[in-house]
């Protein structure tokens, strides 16, 4: 049983770098009773004080951006990936697209800011932020340069030390261009003062580095424009360019306008001195989103880090009922500024100098900076040093710590489920007589059809609940694929971490609505169930189906010649082995977790369609197990499975490599056992992903040599996209060890010989 239950939830919206220091800080100096959520369209988040130096090459992308999985990890804290799209500050919720909204105790916002749009024709511009995608569309145009040979004019518009550090970044980055005169690059500014608010020495400084770099300076040149051919001015002046990219002022996400916050004249939300938002004392904001009555800011980085302690603190004063603090915003500070090719310009106090020595200081500042978000102790287990004393006295002095009741006594409340499933999509089944709220669900089964049922249960791979339910859903109904069975109706088994009735409800609401969601899109209803408290939390489902007994595929039946597919790749428990260490990057979990909601129905039709013999999916035994057992169908079956055809999910191959393998890897590997020539594949990493578990993996099926092209352009199109054609059925030579290895081979070779076999 959970020790140290969960009493009060702080969503965090948005990966901004003040969000970034409170989960750094959280990650140190947890408080027990408190979950932490951060919701965010992205896994990464980009530090804006290195994108100069990735613009000019200087930096990968890796080491420009905070990996916000692994943080979150780092500080116990759910990662929610999704877009946030509306807030209800009475009813506590806060609105995501494409999924249930999600309830907070308290909210902090640091969305950023988004390109205004106010200048005609700006969506013809590339614009700076948000900064997540700007990396895209400049790769996108580095290619563009390169693959034409003529003649092009870049523009970036606004002469603040953004535009400045852009402008000579990508000067450096096309060198060779910009030096031949085939690329030219324009920095455009509707003012005098290059920089923007900075002192005169400064400004001279970045202007002889701009022209040392080739950068076109344009001073009073107000755009009132952008169009096809380049930027027009007021009175009607144009500069022809190829392409223009937008620096200038942003606006705040619209979104914001009708959230019911306190809002300033450009849409930022006005926040007091605590970064409470005003007449709202339980939703803060912080970095660009945040706007300062009393003294407002600029849109600086410097501001968003040094809010960090100070948000920290606040947050953790709001539920334990301690003094706040104030953010004291610094008159001075040191700003160092890109200069395209390792230079960098350094202001203080009106003092400015330029230099080589500069750009190695802010180089050390900022891997520095950027080191705190890597070095850092994983969150293994939910074991805080104290009880949550200020948090239960918060809330009334109510403590769940005392006896829990085991049996009966451990199920959720009547109310609490009650709330939570009310809120769930509607359902309907033509076969469903009586379903949840009944003391059993009764089905009315058609003529001539057969029951095929399965049950299945996973613990959360996943911290965001929602997305559990998904995939545990998808997880269940692919052994009804498996067998090319419709699926009909389900029930669930839930067991939730202890909590208040509060967060209770909430969890209950999202892994339902998750399970639901995938339901639903299969024409199944959740026909019933139940809850139970218990350490972690876990969704089992037992999965009902129809088919028509010639319409079944099993899993033996398999011949030889018959060509293997399978439809999704391989990598999945090795990456989530390595995301519970704290060690998976966060794209590659997002790869794995887009393999695992890629649902198995379309491909079972496919493989149904194209004759496949034999079918079964790839889950806990990993392909190596699965596989045996579609050879052990009574004939003499063998495999020759080739190496490089074997499909992997990016970040597989490095977590392999790095020891970082499923738990049930061990149990798996016995398998191994039935390959008659190991030393083949031995020191790939194909070798130990051929024992590794998959949650929501792909299908394997037997096709017929003369359908198996046709079969996998048709899974490719269908959305299977890594389908591939691994392997090849034989007549087993070797009876006790039926699957031999190939590094390279072309299946059609191994067809063809395999029927020579057969003839002779």
């Amino acid at each position: 049983m959970q020790e140290y239950p969960n009493y009060q939830d702080i969503v965090l919206v948005g990966g901004g770098h003040t969000h970034a220091i409170v989960l750094q800080m959280w990650a140190m100096n947890p408080l027990p009773g408190a979950r932490l959520t951060l919701v965010s369209p992205q896994v990464q988040t980009a530090y804006s004080g290195m994108l100069p130096g990735l613009v000019a090459g200087h930096y990968r992308l890796d080491e420009t951006h905070i990996d916000l999985v692994r943080l979150c990890r780092a500080a116990g804290a759910r990662f929610v990936q999704a877009c946030a799209h509306h807030i209800d500050p009475l009813k506590r919720r806060v609105s995501l697209l494409g999924r249930p909204d999600l309830e907070y105790d308290i909210l902090s916002l640091d969305v950023g800011a988004t390109p205004a749009r106010d200048l005609p024709g700006s969506e013809l511009a590339i614009p700076i932020k948000p900064i997540g995608h700007f990396h895209r569309y400049w790769l996108q145009l580095q290619k563009r340069v390169q693959k034409t040979r003529a003649p092009m004019k870049l523009g970036v518009v606004g002469g603040g030390a953004g535009g400045c550090e852009l402008a000579m970044a990508m000067a450096h980055a096309l060198e060779e261009q910009v030096y031949s005169g085939r690329v030219q690059i324009h920095l455009i500014h509707a003012g005098d003062k290059v920089p923007e608010g900075y002192p005169l020495l400064a400004r001279r400084l970045v202007a002889r580095e701009l022209e040392k770099l080739g950068v076109s300076l344009h001073r009073h040149w107000p755009v009132a424009a952008i169009t096809e051919q380049g930027v027009r001015s007021a009175s009607g002046a144009t500069l022809a360019l190829d392409q223009v990219l937008l620096c200038t002022n942003a606006c705040a996400p619209p979104w914001l306008a009708a959230a019911g916050l306190a809002l300033d004249t450009q849409g930022f939300v006005l926040v007091d001195e605590q970064l409470r938002a005003q007449g709202c004392d339980n939703v803060f904001a912080a970095g660009d989103v945040a706007s300062f009555a009393a003294h407002p800011l600029p849109k600086a980085g410097v501001y968003a880090v040094r809010q960090g302690p100070v948000l920290f603190h606040n947050l953790r004063a709001a539920l334990t009922g301690s003094a706040p603090k104030s953010f004291r915003p610094q008159k001075h500070f040191l700003s160092l500024l890109s200069c395209g090719d390792k230079r960098a310009v350094a202001v203080r106090n009106g003092v400015a100098a330029v230099g080589g020595a500069l750009w190695r200081w802010k180089n050390h500042i900022d891997r520095g900076f950027m080191r705190r978000f890597s070095e850092l102790p994983i969150a293994m287990d939910e074991t805080p040093a104290k009880r949550p004393r200020e948090i239960v006295a918060a809330r009334g002095g109510v403590s769940l710590s005392a006896m829990r009741c085991n049996g009966c006594g451990a199920k959720v409340g009547a109310e609490v489920l009650h709330r939570a499933l009310e809120k769930l999509p509607a359902q309907q089944s033509a076969y469903l007589l009586r379903g949840a709220g009944d003391d059993a669900a009764v089905m009315e089964l058609p003529q001539g059809k057969l029951l095929v049922q399965s049950s299945d249960q996973l613990r959360a791979p996943v911290g965001d609940p929602w997305l559990f339910g998904r995939l545990a859903a998808l997880h269940a109904l692919s052994d009804l694929f498996a067998m090319h069975a419709r699926p009909v109706t389900a029930q669930a088994l839930v067991t939730l971490p202890l909590a208040t009735a509060e967060i209770t409800q909430r969890d209950l609401q999202q892994l339902l609505a998750g399970a639901v969601y995938e339901l639903n899109r299969h024409q199944c209803a959740l026909s019933g169930g139940h809850t139970a408290e218990g350490a972690e939390m876990q969704l089992g489902l037992t999965v009902n189906g129809l088919a028509d007994p010639d319409q079944l595929l099993e899993k033996s039946g398999a011949r030889a010649g018959d060509c293997l597919i399978l439809s999704k790749p391989l990598g999945i428990g090795t990456i989530l082995a390595a995301e519970g260490m704290g060690e998976a990057q966060g794209r590659w979990l997002q790869k794995a977790v887009e393999a695992m909601l890629q649902s198995n129905a379309a491909a079972a039709d496919l493989f149904a369609q194209h004759g496949a013999r034999a079918l079964t999916d790839i889950t806990g035994f990993g392909l190596l197990g699965h596989l045996l057992e579609m050879l052990d169908g009574g004939e003499q079956l063998g495999a020759a499975l080739i190496a490089e055809q074997l499909p992997l999910i990016p970040g597989a191959a490095q977590c392999v490599e790095r020891g970082w393998l499923s738990s049930l890897q061990p149990q798996n590997a016995a398998a191994y056992a039935y390959v008659d020539n190991p030393q083949e594949w031995q020191k790939l990493p194909q070798w130990e992903l051929l024992a590794d578990p998959q949650t929501c993996g792909g299908l394997l099926a037997a096709v017929p040599a003369e359908y198996a092209e046709n079969c996998l352009q048709a899974l490719r199109q269908a959305g299977c996209t890594q389908a591939a054609i691994i392997g090849v059925v034989t007549g087993a030579e070797r009876p006790l060890a039926p699957v031999h290895l190939l590094r390279k081979a072309d299946w059609r070779e191994l067809i063809a010989r395999e029927a020579e076999t057969v003839q002779s």
